[in-house]
């Protein structure tokens, strides 16, 4: 979240309007908490942080994963439909793996916030005190993130599960 704000200072950004997928979802909404007045609204993707559970499975496989082998199985969790998850797809994922850095990355990311299958973060019990217009969409069938976080959110959050 700090980096976030930061790099609206760096910019010249005084407020947005934040979207973050996952993770990201989690870092939007912890930037919304921490300096709501640069914060116009927020839509998060099946975001984190709003609760404990997590496929950790899925976190240390896409970490480990060094093959086309491992890594197919890995990003099938990610869609409804594993026919998606194509050989370009996972060859693109596997060069970024192989950036310098990246696997450093991924692993004090995952250390930072994942213990196993229990998310270390969890932001909702600060969701009242949200200063934006917020929307959640989430897909039903979700491997990673359980949609049912997004169940007894505030009424001043708009959910929409889809199939």
């Amino acid at each position: 979240a700090r980096t976030v704000v930061g790099f609206m200072d760096a910019v010249g950004i005084d407020a947005a309007h934040l979207v973050g997928h996952s993770l990201g979802g989690a870092i939007a909404l912890a930037v919304a908490l921490a300096v709501p007045a640069r914060v116009q609204a927020l839509s998060l993707l099946a975001p984190a942080g709003l609760g404990r559970d997590i496929n950790g499975d899925y976190l240390t496989g896409f970490i480990a994963a060094e093959s086309r082998r491992d890594m197919k199985p890995v990003l099938q969790q990610l869609v409804a439909n594993a026919d998606l998850v194509n050989r370009q797809m996972i060859d693109d994922m596997l060069k970024f793996k192989r950036l310098d850095g990246v696997p450093a990355a991924l692993a004090a990311i995952a250390r930072g916030f994942v213990d196993g299958a229990r998310q270390t973060v969890d932001l909702r019990a600060r969701l009242a005190t949200l200063g934006c217009p917020a929307q959640i969409v989430w897909g039903r069938a979700d491997r990673i993130v359980p949609p049912a976080q997004a169940d007894g959110l505030p009424s001043s959050i708009a959910v929409h599960l889809l199939d």
